[in-house]
């Protein structure tokens, strides 16, 4: 059984309830930001000046009271239209004349800016707002209005001081007190509700901010990646020598023929993943996977070409095949291609970005791939001649490649005794 909860525990939620009252599902982060500021300063405010509309009908002020009276109901009504719309044009509006005009014409009815208690400074809050939650494009006019009035209230301090009876210079000494406080309250719970809600903001966009740079850098090299995000555009770089793996599985397309959806894509996930950290422990960049083609590299944006790395990752893949199932059927056997040599890599595309290498060099790691019989791992001379005794390679002979004739190649068999 859960334990009931604490009044003080009921208060966080309370404060959310009052702030989300007018959120609709269509709003961005921004608006619920603004609806959020303006429904809680509004709510607040109306508690706040219940009970001077209390205390001015105590004093016998009848006409000062209905002022904050007038503004409580209105606040209400606001409440009530946001709450059944969605829409806060209305209660931004009314908010923002009723702080500007309201607490001026409390000034009037009790006598002045000493009889008053410099009530009038309660219309801060629409500069404040204005700032907050009101959209105003140009805030800085709604403080000079507020300005204004405060100026042109100044020669008529004689004459309202003459209109309405003088209140005890006690009372007004405890009214200066507690409007100071009241004042200073509304300003600062407006202002902690705006910087709370950027924070709440700020901090779901840094959020967003890193779920999308790890989506990124799942689909790009972190070099590249860190080049997108500063805005480098457009990337694009020629390696004088780039190490390029193509891997393929034979008769995948019978084998996706006879198995479910689900199964097909489980089973390739699980076998593309361990290829995946495979690369990843050996220093290779992964560029894509095609279907169920394979390609990465050695060099590039990862530093220098390594060809070794290059051989171990097709060693390692051939492994991995051998011992995962495709719906049902075991031991996947892979055509692997192996060729180093310069390239082109760049990123291609604006909404969905895709980093590829291009060149002749991938051409024939993909013919190498292509010609291989099944099961084996087919090398260019270039690579043959460079991987040196810490790997068995046979020589496979001349063989007949398309578009680029007669090619002769070899058979990367294993690991030597020094490899």
């Amino acid at each position: 059984m859960e334990p009931s909860s604490t009044p003080t525990s009921r208060i966080p939620r309370l404060v959310a309830a009052v702030a989300s009252a007018g959120f609709s599902i269509d709003d961005d982060d921004d608006r619920r930001m603004e609806k959020s500021v303006l429904t809680f300063t509004a709510v607040f405010t109306a508690v706040v000046v219940t009970p001077w509309a209390m205390f001015y009908y105590a004093i016998g002020r009848p006409v000062a009271a209905g002022i904050p009276s007038f503004y409580v109901l209105m606040t209400v009504v606001g409440l009530l239209v946001l709450r059944r719309t969605h829409d806060d044009r209305w209660l931004r509006a009314s908010q923002l004349v009723m702080f500007l005009l309201l607490p001026p014409l409390v000034h009037v009815a009790l006598g002045g800016f000493v009889q008053s208690s410099a009530v009038i400074l309660f219309s801060l809050a629409a500069p404040i707002g204005a700032l907050s939650f009101t959209r105003a494009s140009r805030p800085w006019i709604v403080f000079a209005v507020f300005t204004a009035i405060v100026v042109a209230l100044v020669p008529l301090e004689p004459m309202l001081r003459g209109l309405v009876a003088p209140l005890d210079a006690n009372v007004i000494t405890v009214f200066f007190a507690v409007n100071i406080v009241s004042i200073s309250t509304i300003m600062f719970v407006a202002m902690a509700s705006y910087v709370n809600s950027r924070d709440r903001l700020a901090a779901a966009l840094a959020d967003e901010r890193d779920r999308t740079d790890r989506l990124l850098r799942n689909v790009l090299p972190d070099a590249i990646a860190d080049r997108l995000i500063a805005g480098e555009r457009p990337i694009a770089d020629r390696y004088e020598r780039l190490g390029v793996l193509i891997a393929d599985i034979v008769d995948f397309t019978s084998l996706s023929e006879s198995v479910s959806a689900d199964d097909l894509v489980h089973d390739l996930n699980d076998v593309l993943r361990e290829f995946d950290e495979l690369a990843s422990r050996l220093g290779v960049t992964k560029v894509k996977t095609i279907g169920d083609a394979y390609l990465a590299i050695s060099g590039g944006p990862s530093g220098a070409t390594d060809l070794s790395a290059l051989a171990d990752l097709a060693l390692g893949l051939r492994e991995i095949a051998a011992a995962h199932a495709i719906g049902g059927r075991a031991g996947i056997r892979l055509r692997i291609g192996i060729d180093v040599g310069p390239a082109v890599a760049g990123v291609i595309g604006d909404s969905r970005f895709l980093w590829d290498v291009y060149g002749s060099t991938v051409n024939t790691a993909s013919r190498m791939q292509s010609t291989a019989p099944a099961g084996t791992i087919q090398l260019s001379d270039r690579v043959a001649a460079d991987l040196g005794s810490g790997y068995l390679v046979t020589e496979r002979g001349i063989v007949e490649v398309k578009g680029l004739g007669p090619v002769h190649t070899s058979f990367l068999d294993g690991r030597g005794e020094s490899g």
